[in-house]
């Protein structure tokens, strides 16, 4: 958002940041934060020069490869580029790493690195950077982690061997140690490891064959979790660096407005432990010596705030449902002549039923568990500026500063913590932003913090939408037509804006969609924008996924209905051309018992999704049926089974983790998740108007891992998008009414209620 000392908006940033990439750079480590041994805890920037702790503790560390250091002892520092946000990389990549390199697992040591080239990586249509997002971590790195073990791996054995006096082939490795079996020697990869730096890398060394693997595939424990569970991990809000000071941050009443003036500035900067009143143009920071003597502070601001002007949520929906009749389209998809058929009302040479339906789902927010914060010290004399904290755009965040305070994006430091949740929120850096303009403001680096209420008032939101969706069917009760229209607000501002230009459509409005899984032979999808100025919006988990499969899905649905097919049956005779997602949703029924007698009171719904990767980076087949029941004339899910081809398995237990996490997950929205606007602003604040799914509201999860011979496919978003579409159709099963609009009724009088509304509104 735009701030004091740069008259720009978020999207003037991230426009001018995609301009270049950052260059790699050597920085020092963190300093003043501890490393307790072995507890994997102290983020980094790529100098991979030892920390003070670890110098104290006699480490004398050799970099192998840009992943890979080795201390004379055998302890091995494997680097991490990618933040562990909860879904498992912290363990899964280094999994694959060690297996490689051979490593002793008891002597691995992970730590987070950042500022080269080989950590980045290209989503599509962006510029190479350091990010996560997309769940495409595995399927990006797992090669490439690969390679580096293998290099690092062929050195060391290359140096043992000369020692040896043998050839490499009698070599083999075992645990961080290269042995000759025939004498019984052995040397440490401590021992070879500063010999083995100065040898030149093979940029293409042999790969071990999977029977050879001792990691992969394997469910290792996390290891995250011991630092975590006794309180030593370091997220962004537990940062503590020397000099620093705490700034809390007041924003608008109203989404987009700005502050004129601070009219008692001066009695609030007389407080005791106020160090400054810091006004940038979309918020009001007061710095303290603490976080409580700021936010007190923040909460007497006396602010003269120039409104925005966000639509109420009532506009919001006309307008897109007027744009699902005449609004401009960009066609995405058009093959056939599906608005003609469906117009003409046949199916061939003979009439066809037609069905159509309309489908909506609201503006929701990230609502992490961490709310956004960043320390930074911007250092003018030294022309350097330095962050710390839980940061998902590790290069998002030098271009960003780098633009404001005029700097080459290499002069901008960035060190990585763990990640209170995210869910993509953390990739927008206007929280960094904040937290530099403060202290560039007072001379001494500052963490902001911004408060739960201000961060769901002015979060970045996933976009709201609208479906339109019409068929026509055959004599087998199969789509000869569909035609797919959906209207919301664009993610143009945080994708490239001319490449969205470009095709006409946001594609991530149309996942699913434009690349339709099922088989239909007349398809025309299309996309529109209905632009709302005022509303930020951004990447959440599963994007425009649980949007536009919950449209998609709800509609095989109704064509399954009027045909008059059972639901699984129905998708299987839609993708009998795809082998893997039909093995999907046969393993993922045949696993939830879908073809018997359900118990009595029990309701069953099933949805499908195959998850497209941005750039078709990856192909994930994802089956998930619901089991509902009627308690106290509430819904209550009692059992989800879903089953998942996503690839090699790395690590099932990480898998089953995101799977059973994104459930939930989509519960919450599915059910509770809502952002409303009125007056001009946000009508909810905190959890006690915006819930997420209790303990007790969680469904007993089971995890079908389908195995694959395929590459390691994403899994941190996929098991999202078929939860909705499977629960509406366990309530239609419940009680005769299809729920059309998110969030679902919870309550057997709310859905009675949704269908005298249709009613009415259809006869009006």
């Amino acid at each position: 958002m735009p701030l004091q000392n740069a008259e720009r908006t978020t999207a003037d940033v991230n426009e001018a940041a995609s301009h270049a990439p950052a260059s790699p750079s050597r920085r020092h480590w963190l300093k003043g934060m501890s490393l307790a041994a072995g507890s994997l805890l102290v983020p980094i920037s790529a100098s991979w020069v030892a920390s003070p702790d670890a110098r104290a503790a006699g480490e004398t560390l050799v970099e192998i490869n840009d992943w890979i250091r080795i201390d004379a002892d055998g302890t091995t520092v494997l680097g991490l580029s990618q933040c562990e946000v909860g879904q498992g990389v912290y363990t899964g990549l280094p999994q694959v790493l060690a297996d490689e390199l051979d490593a002793d697992w008891r002597r691995v040591r992970v730590e987070f690195v950042t500022a080269r080239d080989a950590y980045r990586t290209a989503a599509a249509n962006e510029a190479l950077q350091q990010f996560v997002g997309a769940s495409m971590s595995a399927t990006l790195f797992y090669e490439r982690l690969r390679i580096a073990g293998a290099q690092a791996r062929e050195a060391l054995v290359a140096v043992a061997a000369r020692r040896f006096g043998v050839r490499t082939t009698n070599c083999v490795t075992h645990e961080g140690r290269v042995v000759h079996p025939q004498s019984g020697r052995s040397l440490s990869y401590g021992e070879l490891a500063a010999e083995a730096a100065k040898l030149p890398l093979n940029s293409h060394p042999r790969l071990k064959n999977e029977a050879a693997h001792a990691l992969i595939g394997k469910s290792v424990s996390r290891l995250d979790t011991p630092s975590k569970v006794d309180g030593s991990a370091v997220f962004g809000i537990d940062v503590k660096v020397p000099g620093m000071l705490v700034g809390a941050v007041r924003m608008a009443p109203t989404t987009g407005g700005v502050p004129l003036s601070v009219r008692n500035r001066d009695a609030i900067k007389s407080r005791k432990g106020v160090h400054d009143v810091v006004q940038a143009k979309d918020a009001v920071i007061v710095v303290a010596n603490d976080y409580w003597c700021a936010k007190q502070a923040c909460d007497a601001l006396d602010i003269e705030w120039k409104s925005g002007a966000a639509d109420d949520s009532a506009t919001i929906l006309a307008q897109r449902r007027a744009a699902l009749v005449d609004g401009k389209a960009g066609v995405a998809t058009d093959v056939g002549d599906a608005p003609g058929l469906i117009a003409a009302g046949v199916s061939g040479a003979a009439g066809g039923k037609r069905v159509t339906a309309e489908y909506h789902t609201p503006y929701i927010v990230h609502a992490t568990m961490e709310p956004v914060n960043a320390t930074v010290h911007v250092r003018k004399a030294q022309g350097e500026i330095e962050v710390w904290g839980p940061i998902q755009g590790q290069d998002k965040v030098r271009w960003a500063l780098g633009g404001i305070f005029k700097l080459p994006p290499e002069k901008v430091i960035v060190h990585t913590t763990f990640l209170g949740g995210s869910f993509g929120r953390k990739y927008v850096p206007d929280f960094v932003i904040h937290a530099a303009v403060a202290s560039a403001a007072v001379g001494r680096p500052v963490k902001v913090i911004r408060s739960r209420e201000d961060d769901i008032r002015h979060g970045f939101y996933r976009p709201c939408a609208s479906g339109r969706f019409e068929a026509v069917l055959g004599h087998d009760g199969l789509p000869t037509a569909l035609h797919a229209r959906v209207a919301g607000q664009s993610l143009y501002n945080v994708i490239k804006k001319d490449h969205y230009e470009k095709a006409g459509y946001d594609e991530t409005m149309l996942d699913g969609l434009y690349d339709l899984a099922y088989a239909v032979p007349n398809l025309r999808v299309e996309g529109i924008d209905v632009p709302q100025p005022n509303i930020p919006v951004s990447f959440m988990r599963s994007v425009g996924s649980t949007s536009s499969v919950f449209f998609l899905e709800s509609f095989i649905d109704e064509m399954a209905d009027a045909a008059g097919v059972d639901p699984v049956e129905y998708r299987k005779r839609l993708l009998k051309h795809d082998a893997l997602a039909t093995r999907v949703i046969e393993t993922t029924a045949a696993s939830a018992g879908w073809h018997t007698l359900a118990k009595p009171g029990v309701h069953r719904g099933f949805g499908y999704c195959t998850y497209t990767g941005r750039g078709a980076a990856f192909s994930t087949y994802v089956a998930l049926a619901v089991e509902l029941r009627v308690v106290n004339e509430r819904f209550k899910i009692e059992r989800v089974v879903c089953g998942v081809d996503c690839g090699r398995a790395i690590n099932p237990n990480l898998i089953r983790a995101n799977i059973e996490g994104g459930i939930g997950f989509a519960l919450t929205n599915t059910f509770k998740s809502q952002i409303t606007f009125a007056n001009g602003g946000v009508e909810q604040s905190n959890f006690g108007d915006y819930p997420l799914l209790y303990l007790v509201e969680m469904p007993t999860i089971e995890t079908v891992i389908v195995p694959s011979d395929r590459p390691p496919q994403g899994c941190g978003e996929v098991s999202l998008p078929p939860v909705a579409p499977a629960v509406a159709q366990a309530i239609r099963r419940a009680t005769g009414v299809r729920a059309r609009s998110m969030p679902l009724p919870q309550t057997v009088a709310q859905a009675r209620a949704l269908a005298r509304e249709a009613h009415d509104e259809e006869h009006t």
